[in-house]
């Protein structure tokens, strides 16, 4: 079954709304994390206007979702700029240069039903097309250290990974891999 990601639209909340979910639910059957308002502080922007939604054009981030034939949300996708995540810029920021533009990819999410289709290279294009758009230098991203199938889609898409750390929640210590990619500006 195929389907095709579309740019989620700021003036649609119930989109918005229904994205905020899926991400919750895909975090919570994959990670076995519940809602922790600092760790999921850009999926509550998604319901925000203006400057408050991390995902708006004018922040320069976006966020894509592609839906099922039912019209369901099987697949999520983001970015934004890096400034909004102080702790990871800090942990990060000497690795690059102080002028250079870095955005981060995040809830890059597929309903397990629909891996392999191409959806998540889809989007990661899509997201990758965005940040050279909005002037990035850098894409980063980081994943989770114990899915081998999301480390390998990602080094698939050309990134690289560069480091690791853990943080801790409720359900234990979770160790992720840092990644990125240089956006050619060709």
């Amino acid at each position: 079954m195929r389907t095709s990601a579309q740019r989620l639209n700021a003036d649609d909340k119930l989109s918005a709304s229904e994205a905020r979910a899926f991400c919750l639910r895909m975090i919570k059957e994959f990670y076995d994390i519940d809602y922790t308002e600092s760790w999921h502080g850009d999926l509550d922007s998604l319901l925000s206007d203006g400057s408050e939604n991390w995902f708006s054009e004018p922040n320069r981030g976006s966020f894509y979702h592609a839906r099922d034939a039912s019209g369901s949300i099987v697949a999520v996708g983001g970015l934004y700029d890096l400034s909004r995540k102080p702790s990871t810029l800090k942990r990060i920021g000497d690795r690059y240069d102080q002028n250079t533009q870095i955005c981060q990819i995040v809830r890059v999410y597929l309903d397990a039903k629909f891996r392999g289709n191409g959806i998540g290279g889809e989007i990661a294009a899509l997201l990758e097309r965005d940040a050279l758009r909005f002037g990035y230098d850098v894409c980063y991203l980081h994943a989770d250290a114990q899915t081998a199938s999301t480390l390998n889609f990602w080094k698939k898409c050309g990134y690289q990974d560069f480091g690791r750390f853990s943080t801790s929640s409720e359900s234990g210590i979770h160790a992720s891999v840092d990644f990125e990619k240089y956006i050619d500006r060709q």
